[in-house]
């Protein structure tokens, strides 16, 4: 067969064109994904983002309620040993946390003091000083089981202070001393939230007084208080009454015998009182002490036996309460409560019961947040779909101002002294941070990109301690996606000076710890020497000691 070599050569140009088109097409589909990449939000220098419009496995992420999450394995916190005083990143829980408070509490101690006299002998003396301690109260969302760990830099020392039993307590809102929480749980049966509110307290050890009659007895006397003093005087072997039969120990009678009286004598020997067999006042007195002597130590061991040192009592306040906030001073609560018409916002004083309605709205999605004494701050639920809003409420006569125009997924933090607001907006397929001080009325954007939850203010209102993502995976439905589960990070802490808006990284902890954390609810202690936060993949609490 005669060979075609005109349709061999035009087969093999058809072949070149096509190799040429498909190369240039790979060539730009490389570029494209670049591009795609280089569009991606990088929130940290050394983070990682997923390459174009290929989500990630969403089994993957570490969301909330997989319970196949490959989540890295924190290991014992005790062996992050970076500093000569200990670790300075610790999980505080192992089990699921609702919520939490930071409590320093004075407590008194011991300290030994070594001094030298002019002979140069060496003397030892002990005094007692008042220290600060830190601690934080925490409940588990399983049970609403009221935990306390008290933190040092290196030891941790925790206990359980009240059993509970409210299942699926996901909620818990502590005031700032820890004696008052409330608890919310979702009521599957009716669609409904739930809100028990429950106040902790202390049992307090008392001293009772000695329940035996020490007044004059004589022989023959049958009376049922003659029976303590026989007890009483059976407690010691040289004073016993008897040592078998009648009104020896454990067979105590209410008869005043001659073996009685002889225990009175022996009584008033022994600690050198006038020996005439009588209750006189003397003899009375030095048994008096002696028996409350005796009941506080019962007393005491009994107290220390308990395994409890706290009761907690309460109540269901009414259904429907959507958001809530304990007020900074710690003797208020604020509430959200849907109705048929709206919402309500009530303020209820903790001390004496009493409720206010302060607010009233036909808006439904609202969230409170409560810094300042004088100022509660109310903003709308943030979505990138909707413009939010946000108004400083007062919680003494109900007046209320808008705080700043409003902007799509607008979420705000106020810092205690409610002359600033953190903001959180949705803009151009991301998000963005900034400062906003309310006297000037001028807005100033932040360098890091993170979320409103991932953040917290000092104590004295002049930084900011925020979890920064690495890496912003994909997507541009912020903050719809991290609320809904569907995307998780990992965190670094940093820190920014809202003066000078110095912005420091303190710490990258999967670089640092080898720990990946997505942190959701932040809060330092009065001190400012630790911050407290939940990990949003496991909602176990964890510690970092700032100084």
């Amino acid at each position: 067969m005669q060979i075609n070599r005109k349709k061999i050569i035009f087969a093999v140009l058809i072949g070149f064109v096509l190799f040429l088109i498909a190369g240039y097409f790979f060539i730009l589909s490389n570029q494209e994904q670049e591009d795609a990449i280089d569009s991606t939000q990088n929130l940290f220098p050394f983070g990682e983002v997923t390459p174009g419009d290929s989500r990630p496995d969403i089994d993957s992420q570490g969301t909330i309620g997989d319970e196949n999450n490959d989540i890295q394995d924190s290991g014992d916190p005790d062996d992050f040993e970076e500093t000569p005083d200990g670790p300075r990143l610790r999980k505080i829980s192992d089990f699921p946390t609702g919520g939490f408070t930071p409590i320093i509490r004075i407590e008194e101690q011991e300290v030994s003091d070594i001094e030298i006299d002019n002979d140069g002998n060496t003397l030892q003396t002990t005094r007692t000083v008042e220290v600060k301690n830190q601690f934080v109260r925490y409940s588990a969302i399983e049970d609403a089981t009221v935990h306390e760990t008290k933190v040092e830099p290196n030891f941790l020392d925790s206990e359980i202070i009240v059993d509970n039993f409210i299942p699926n307590a996901e909620i818990a809102h502590f005031n700032n001393d820890g004696t008052q929480v409330l608890f919310q749980y979702w009521n599957n049966e009716e669609r409904t939230p739930e809100s028990y509110l429950a106040e902790i307290t202390p049992l307090v050890f008392e001293i009772p007084s000695c329940p035996i009659d020490f007044s004059p007895i004589e022989i023959g006397l049958d009376e049922a208080r003659v029976i303590g003093i026989h007890t009483f005087l059976n407690q010691n072997p040289q004073t016993r009454v008897a040592a078998t039969g009648l009104n020896s120990p454990g067979n105590e009678s209410s008869l005043v015998t001659e073996s009685t009286i002889t225990a009175i004598k022996n009584f008033q020997s022994l600690y050198q009182l006038d020996i005439d067999g009588e209750l006189g006042p003397a003899t009375r007195e030095v048994m008096t002490s002696l028996c409350d002597e005796q009941e506080e130590v019962r007393a005491r061991a009994e107290f220390e036996a308990q395994e409890r040192k706290h009761t907690i009592s309460g109540f269901f306040l009414t259904q429907g309460i959507t958001s809530a906030a304990m007020s900074p001073v710690g003797n208020e609560l604020f509430y959200i409560q849907e109705g048929r018409d709206g919402v309500s916002g009530i303020k209820r004083n903790l001390e004496n019961g009493s409720d206010e309605t302060i607010f009233e709205s036909p808006f439904t999605e609202w969230l409170s947040s409560w810094n300042n004494p004088d100022s509660i701050e109310l903003s709308t639920k943030p979505s990138y779909l909707a413009e939010g809003f946000s108004y400083q409420l007062d919680p003494l006569t109900g007046r209320y101002f808008k705080s700043l125009p409003e902007r799509d997924g607008l979420t705000v933090l106020p810092s205690p002294d409610n002359r600033k607001l953190l903001v959180m907006e949705a803009e151009e397929n991301t998000i963005k941070l900034s400062v906003h001080t309310r006297s000037s009325n001028r807005t100033r954007p932040l360098n890091i990109q993170t979320f409103v939850e991932k953040c917290t203010w000092s104590p004295d209102s002049r930084d900011l301690y925020c979890l920064v993502p690495n890496a912003l995976s994909y997507g541009n439905e912020y903050p719809d996606i991290w609320y809904q589960g569907i995307e998780s990070y990992t965190d670094s802490l940093w820190k920014i000076n809202t003066r000078t808006f110095e912005e420091e990284v303190l710490s990258d902890f999967i670089n640092d710890y080898g720990v990946d954390i997505d942190i959701e609810g932040i809060k330092v202690d009065p001190e400012e020497e630790y911050l407290y936060f939940l990990d949003k993949k496991t909602e176990e609490l964890w510690s970092y000691r700032l100084n």
